[in-house]
């Protein structure tokens, strides 16, 4: 081949060679173009060597797409923790502010499952070896560029919490969306975030509250299991207004089929806690976390696992509760019943005065034995109960007051009293019959009486025993009888106190007269109630009726044989006439206003509204009250009608409610049983900062009224002058 061929070709190819390295030069660069953006995914770190941030991308460019795959990525030091979006106790969680960015419609941030950090006694939730949070970026338009300008505030903690602030930049090009250094950290994130139950192959079956000793709430959670393991489980509530519930309790029933989860002590009220709808994040292990919603259903105390008797407090507290009933105003007007009783063993043999107190203290006990099986046939049939709730019912009302008149005839000697013969045989089998019979009935009759009372100690007691099983309303019914017949029973075990009463002498005679006057004055109070629930008319019949009773026992007792025919025809028919009006008598509308009402309005109760007002920053004082109830009565008297509490109670701001309970009313009695009461009076001061309302104590001071309006809103200092 001639030298200049060979030359010609040899340039040639060297032409196609550069040709070929300058077009794979190109080639490589389009190709590596992209990646050269990689740093563009990621801003750098804000923050100090405990606690910074930064803002990453899944994709270096939009791609087109109306959604970015982003989020905040959390770094921290051995020791610290950062917040979930429900801190708990404390803390701030992180937030993002966009404003600034470009082409940025919305943003959605998720948050992976969190751990329990206890101090102190203080529940916080988070994040301990740093976190990434999801972040859902949607674009206003999917062409554009989006530049991104995040505004990034937090908290950082270990033995001391640091707030921390940071400024974040990113733009994120148009282009083809290849997946960025950071994007594994994102889909990891992703695939963290909670659940449905049913991934975790759980099935919720109850959402339930409790009532616990004290007043507080304990949420159970009910979870079909399909046989896994729960080992160590956590709970996370969101909704709740008041502070951080802890660890659940873990029970396995059904052979390790349902599992229930116990957050005991919940920091909120029954009521403000039962029907709400609340939020739950369920962990059950690394990586298993699931997230649902659901309102608790509010049921007794005996559905919390693992409650096998009554605690012995509150035995206690029943014991002091029906020590307390002796000098409550609900039993004031039995009083003298107990007083003509002691009196009336003075001077006597010691063996005959204890038998007495025996036989009084026996007719307390055994009347709250009467008790306790009414309210558990009331239960087992699902009706409403609560504590005095016969007073509610007319037939009981007629009957009481016959019950008082024919007391009142019998302490005048016109009707003499005795138990059936065979329960009189073994009561009074030693000296003296009809003087331990009327020490039984004393004792039964004062019981009744009392039953309209919710001292201190009573309604925690009760409440506590009508959220539980018959043993428990047994028990607890019996701590209180044992409580209210102690004076006697402290008479019976040293008798010789007896003497220090004065001897039996004419002036006995007097007393029993004034004594018997005093019962009628009962009776009158009690037909004024009846007044109240079937109406003036029927009630004016029964008191026309009980004044016969009364002429017919009179005239029957000046009969020269003590007995007649016609005596006793009529005894029958004043007593019919009695009953028939309050079995007949239909219910009326009540009004019991306050003493002052015309000064002091009174509005309905209403408890949807009493939350709207709420919310409008006013205080609301609602008050739950009887016109059988006498300590309701005492409580207007010493401490609502009088000042200060008078005057802040017509305070600008204040609005009061009233909710009678004189008659049944099912939202009432729900109210009631809402604070772990199952009885009168109730007091409740709601305000900005005690939306979940303040019950106050049954016997009301003007301290606990006035702390409870300071403790609803601060700015109400001097709103009263």
């Amino acid at each position: 081949t001639p030298p200049s061929i060979t030359r010609a070709r040899l340039m040639a190819a060297s032409r196609r060679r550069r040709a070929c390295l300058a077009v794979g030069l190109l080639a490589g660069l389009f190709i590596l173009a992209p990646l050269s953006n990689v740093p563009a995914a990621a801003t750098g770190w804000v923050g100090d060597r405990h606690a910074a941030v930064r803002l990453i991308t899944a994709e270096q460019a939009t791609g087109g797409m109306r959604i970015v795959d982003a989020g905040l990525q959390i770094r921290l030091a051995p020791g610290w923790h950062a917040y979930w979006r429900t801190p708990g106790a404390a803390g701030i969680p992180p937030s993002i502010d966009w404003a600034g960015s470009r082409n940025l419609r919305g943003a959605e941030m998720s948050w992976p499952a969190p751990s329990r950090f206890p101090l102190d006694g203080l529940q916080t939730y988070g994040y301990e070896t740093g976190v990434v949070l999801p972040i859902a970026l949607h674009l206003a338009d999917p062409t554009a560029p989006l530049a991104l300008h995040a505004d990034v505030s937090y908290s950082a903690c270990k033995t001391v919490c640091v707030p921390y602030h940071a400024a974040l930049d990113l733009t994120v090009p148009t282009g083809l969306a290849m997946p960025g250094l950071e994007a594994p950290l994102i889909a990891a994130a992703r695939a963290a975030l909670p659940g449905s139950l049913v991934r975790l192959g759980l099935v919720l079956r109850a959402v339930e509250v409790a009532p616990e000793p004290g007043g507080r709430a304990a949420l159970i959670l009910r979870l079909a299991t399909g046989g896994r393991s729960l080992a160590h489980p956590d709970l996370f509530v969101e909704g709740l207004p008041r502070g951080a519930p802890g660890r659940p309790r873990l029970t396995l029933t059904d052979g390790g089929r349902t599992a229930v989860l116990v957050v005991p002590r919940v920091h909120d009220a029954i009521h403000v806690v039962a029907g709400r709808r609340l939020a739950f994040t369920l962990t059950a292990g690394p990586g298993q976390a699931a997230t649902f919603h659901a309102a608790p259903r509010l049921v007794s105390a005996g559905a919390l696992p693992g409650r096998t008797g009554l605690p012995l407090t509150i035995l206690i507290v029943a014991l002091l509760g029906g020590i307390i009933l002796n000098v409550m105003p609900c039993v004031l007007p039995v009083l003298s019943l107990k007083l003509l009783a002691l009196v009336g063993y003075g001077g006597a043999e010691r063996r005959a005065a204890r038998l007495g107190l025996l036989a009084t203290a026996a007719g307390i006990v055994g009347s709250f034995g009467v008790l306790a099986l009414a309210l558990i046939g009331l239960k087992a049939t699902g009706a409403a109960i609560g504590w005095g709730i016969q007073f509610q019912q007319p037939w009981f009302l007629a009957g009481m007051a016959l019950v008082t008149t024919l007391f009142a005839a019998s302490l005048w000697d016109w009707l003499p009293l005795a138990l059936p013969g065979s329960v009189a045989g073994t009561v009074g089998a030693v000296r003296g019959r009809g003087r331990f019979s009327d020490a039984f009935l004393l004792g039964a009759f004062a019981t009744l009486l009392a039953a309209s009372c919710s001292a201190p100690f009573v309604g925690t007691a009760i409440g506590f025993a009508l959220t539980g099983g018959p043993l428990d309303i047994a028990m607890v019914l019996a701590a209180l009888g044992l409580g209210m017949a102690s004076p006697f029973l402290a008479v019976a075990a040293a008798p010789g106190l007896v003497g220090w009463l004065p001897r039996p002498g004419p002036w006995m005679g007097w007393l029993r007269r004034a004594l018997g006057l005093a019962l009628l004055g009962t009776a009158a109070w009690l037909v004024s109630v009846l007044a109240l629930e079937t109406g003036a008319a029927s009630a004016l019949l029964a008191g026309l009726a009980l004044a016969v009773l009364l002429g017919v026992l009179a005239w029957r007792h000046r009969l020269p044989s003590g007995r007649g025919p016609a005596a006793a025809a009529a005894m029958v028919l004043a007593t019919v006439a009695v009953l028939v009006p309050a079995l007949g008598g239909q219910a009326v509308p009540i009004a019991a206003p306050a003493p002052n009402a015309a000064a002091h309005p009174w509005q309905p109760f209403d408890e949807a509204g009493l939350h709207r007002l709420v919310a409008q920053r006013k205080v609301v004082f609602v008050d739950v009250t009887a016109a059988w109830c006498l300590t309701c009565k005492v409580n207007e008297l010493a401490v609502l009608g009088r000042a200060p509490v008078a005057d802040w109670l017509r305070a600008p701001g204040v609005v009061t409610m009233r909710a009678d309970w004189t008659r049944p009313d099912p939202a009432i009695t729900a109210y009631l049983q809402s604070f772990g009461r199952y009885g009168v009076p109730l007091d409740v001061v709601y305000g900005p900062d005690a939306p979940e309302g303040i019950a106050l104590p049954e016997l009301l001071t003007q301290d606990a009224v006035m702390d409870a309006f300071r403790r609803a809103k601060d700015d109400m200092t001097g709103a009263a002058r």
